[in-house]
């Protein structure tokens, strides 16, 4: 339960910047902008199973209206867990994810955004080890974007992803809730 207050309160710490920033962003989020964006973040996990989760990749987006845009995110996750030894071990899943964002602050300097989004999740071994190699994920997430060019932006958002079921087995829960965040570098076209 530590862990989870930790995790809440480090999302909370996000928001409260995101939120508070209310600075505004680059024209990033004007009708027919496109964008790629590749990323890193860090996850903190609810199931025992899993300690923590890096990831690594890039999304690509399109605005539809100003402010309003689709993302199709793709990254890969090096899954950082105890095994039954109780070491450590690194292995590798590929997920893809398509979200819909909303920037609902904006400025010529930087924005704030929420999106949700849907995806599936593949590893080489079960997330977490009394689930399945191949799973439903889902994302909610909220950040910010400060503008360095009309073109160029950093990005850091704080994120909740549940990779899995809802569902127990035998008393474990089959699915895992990850909580961190992050960081990338926005290209707008």
């Amino acid at each position: 339960m530590n862990r989870v207050l930790k995790n809440v309160v480090v999302l909370g710490v996000l928001l409260a910047f995101g939120l508070s920033s209310g600075l505004a962003q680059a024209k990033s989020t004007e009708e027919g902008t496109f964008y790629v964006t590749p990323k890193v973040g860090m996850y903190g996990d609810t199931n025992k199973a899993i300690s923590s989760m890096f990831t690594y990749g890039a999304e690509a987006g399109y605005f539809l209206v100003n402010g309003l845009g689709y993302v199709v995110y793709q990254k890969r996750v090096p899954v950082s867990g105890l095994n039954s030894s109780n070491n450590y071990e690194y292995k590798n899943a590929f997920s893809p994810i398509a979200i819909v964002r909303y920037n609902y602050m904006f400025s010529d300097k930087a924005s704030v955004f929420a999106g949700v989004g849907v995806g599936g999740f593949w590893s080489e071994v079960k997330v977490p080890r009394n689930g399945y190699t191949s799973n439903f994920t889902e994302i909610g997430e909220v950040g910010f974007e400060v503008a360095l060019t009309d073109m160029i932006s950093l990005e850091l958002a704080g994120r909740y992803q549940h990779i899995g079921e809802f569902t127990t087995n035998n008393g474990n829960y089959k699915g895992a809730d990850n909580f961190g965040g992050n960081f990338g570098v926005k290209f707008s076209f």
